[in-house]
């Protein structure tokens, strides 16, 4: 007695989560966010819609995918620098190699930016990155330069740097050529 199965044998085949991510977000670059369903991204992946839930639970994870990478360079960039740089300057230094995107990531991130600037409601989820980044900002520059955390100048210096590398980049992914790293480098030497 033998069974047929429609089932293929061997391993399952494997979802490249990021290839998933630039489907989706052509798509919804170029239709907008509202107008494609998960659906429509399943379909465009040629993979099922109970994959596709599986690798993000929902369209707004499409669009975010990317960007924690981003904070960890960062983060990790600012934590490496050399105690005798001023803050302004290992802040630049942190920020180039934060917004130096992986070849490989320039066109998904050029794609996520653009979704993001379109969609307001999903720039909410930009301002809280913006915030913990910001924070680890004003932790910083209070460190470098012995000021309160809370301090008027402080803040301000935080949150004027952490709004325009955002500005330059969303600038980058609506308008720019070449790297986006090269095109936050330029903004802010326009603060020093």
């Amino acid at each position: 007695m033998s069974s047929t199965s429609d089932r293929p044998t061997g391993r399952p085949r494997t979802i490249d989560p990021a290839a998933v991510s630039l489907v989706a977000l052509r798509l919804f670059d170029e239709q907008g966010f509202d107008a494609v369903s998960m659906d429509n991204v399943a379909a465009a992946a040629g993979i099922s819609r109970r994959s596709l839930f599986r690798l993000f639970p929902s369209k707004a994870a499409l669009v975010w995918g990317g960007l924690d990478e981003f904070a960890t360079r960062f983060t990790d960039a600012l934590r490496l620098r050399p105690a005798s740089e001023s803050a302004w300057v290992a802040l630049r230094a942190a920020y180039r190699i934060g917004a130096t995107f992986p070849d490989d990531a320039v066109e998904v991130t050029r794609h996520r930016l653009r979704v993001i600037r379109a969609n307001p409601s999903l720039e909410r989820g930009v301002d809280a990155a913006s915030t913990a980044l910001t924070g680890v900002i004003e932790r910083f520059v209070a460190e470098r330069d012995g000021s309160a955390v809370d301090g008027l100048t402080t803040t301000v210096r935080a949150h004027a740097l952490a709004a325009a590398a955002s500005a330059a980049l969303t600038w980058w992914a609506l308008h720019g050529d070449g790297r986006p790293e090269d095109v936050v480098d330029e903004a802010l030497g326009l603060f020093h």
